[in-house]
Formats: structure tokens, sequence, C-alpha cells
């Protein structure tokens, strides 16, 4: 789905744009790469979109607004495609930072998020065996469990249904049931639901694991958290 709206966008513009002005607001589609593995020295970033033109400029702040970095000129590949490049030198709180791309017309900022993990991690390798043991008895794809099917590495990974990487959430729209690149509990119920608590409830049912069942440990939570920061490969 991600490589036929890139093709999308490209085919829209070519040539750096140079309008000074626009009434029409400046968009995100998506970034590339959606994710990163810190310290990253350095990151090249697309940021692909609408109404991109030269005299904009790009900021990278963390979750709470610090500035990490600023670039007043980014490259204006097209109306539809800006690069910049930036160094991470660390791992910011939340395993993410905030790109806002600033237009110079009044028209608002918009901002997309960059997952940066701390830890390469792959599905296979690293999160599939935490699902294999945690959650994938009961995630089999039935609507008995909510849909997901979490019993194979095929089944997390598939763009069925009943997968989770860039699938809708059936009982938290408008979440989707993984971001990659997205770790906020926000926007991947994942997250959110290994992550909750009896003071930040679930966006829907029980905290998974369930209370009634063995929990996951801190670090096996930090692992998926870095899958989906890195990219969710």
């Amino acid at each position: 789905m991600i490589s036929l709206l890139m093709s999308g966008l490209v085919s829209c513009g070519g040539g750096s744009s140079s309008a000074s002005s626009s009434t029409t607001a400046t968009t995100i589609a998506f970034l590339s790469p959606v994710g990163v593995v810190a310290p990253a020295t350095p990151i090249t970033l697309t940021i692909y979109g609408t109404n991109f033109w030269s005299g904009m400029s790009v900021s990278v702040t963390d979750k709470d607004g610090f500035p990490i970095f600023q670039d007043i000129s980014p490259t204006v590949l097209s109306s539809t495609m800006i690069s910049t490049s930036f160094n991470i030198t660390a791992v910011p709180t939340g395993n993410y930072v905030n790109i806002t791309v600033i237009p110079i017309d009044g028209t608002p900022p918009v901002t997309a998020v960059l997952g940066v993990a701390g830890t390469a991690r792959t599905l296979f390798a690293d999160v599939q065996p935490i699902l294999d043991a945690n959650c994938g008895t009961c995630h089999d794809g039935s609507p008995a469990n909510g849909f997901p099917d979490m019993s194979s590495f095929a089944a997390t990974a598939s763009a069925n249904p009943t997968g989770m990487i860039g699938i809708p959430s059936y009982n938290c729209s408008p979440k989707f049931r993984l971001v990659p690149g997205d770790p906020r509990r926000t926007s991947s119920v994942l997250i959110d639901k290994i992550q909750a608590h009896l003071g930040q409830p679930a966006c829907s049912g029980d905290p998974m694991p369930p209370l009634s069942s063995p929990q996951i440990s801190g670090a096996e939570i930090q692992a998926i958290i870095d899958w989906v920061a890195g990219g969710a490969y």
C-alpha cells in the first residue's frame, strides 16, 4: 500500500517548487524511512505529501516539543517530496520524534511521527516468540477474540483483515492495530494494550495479557516498542 501511494505521489510533481506563497495547506502523507535505530548519524529523511515549496523549513522535536534539529532549507525534490538530513544521538522519551514542516505563507505547520528504536528488532527473531508465548493461543483470528491473529509469524505479518501491521482496529477505531514507526499508545492498539494499567486503561477491553494471565516483562514490552518504532520489519 505504501509503495503504491509513494508512486502516486511521485508522479504528481517534477522538479523543485519555487513558489513563495500558497493558499493550499501543506500535508504530510508519510515518511521514508518510517523508523530508525539510535544512534543514527546521519539520517536522510524524505517527507512525502503535498504543497511543498522553497523557503519552508523542517524541525525535529522530542515528544515534549524540545528542539533537536531545524533545517531552514530542506531539499525540495518536487511539490510532493522534500528531503532533510540530521542526527539522532540518543533514544528520545517515548521512542519517537516529531517531524514538522513549517510553511512560510501563514498556513499551519504539519507534523508526522518518526519512530526511534533503541535496538534493532524484527518480528521473526524478537517479537513473534513473545506473541507465541503470551498471545497466540487466544488471538487466533476469531471474532470472539477481537479478530487479530497472532498465532504465527505469517498470521501476524499478514495483510489480511486478521493481521496486525497497518490493519485498522476493530474495537478501537480510528486507531490501527499497529502503525510501523509510531509507537504511541494513541496510534498503535498493540502498544496501548501492553502498556495499559488501572490508571490508564486500554482503549477497549482488558490490558494484554489479561491481568489473570502471566504478564510479559518490561524488557519484552520494550522489545515490542523498539520493533514498532524501528519500522515493524
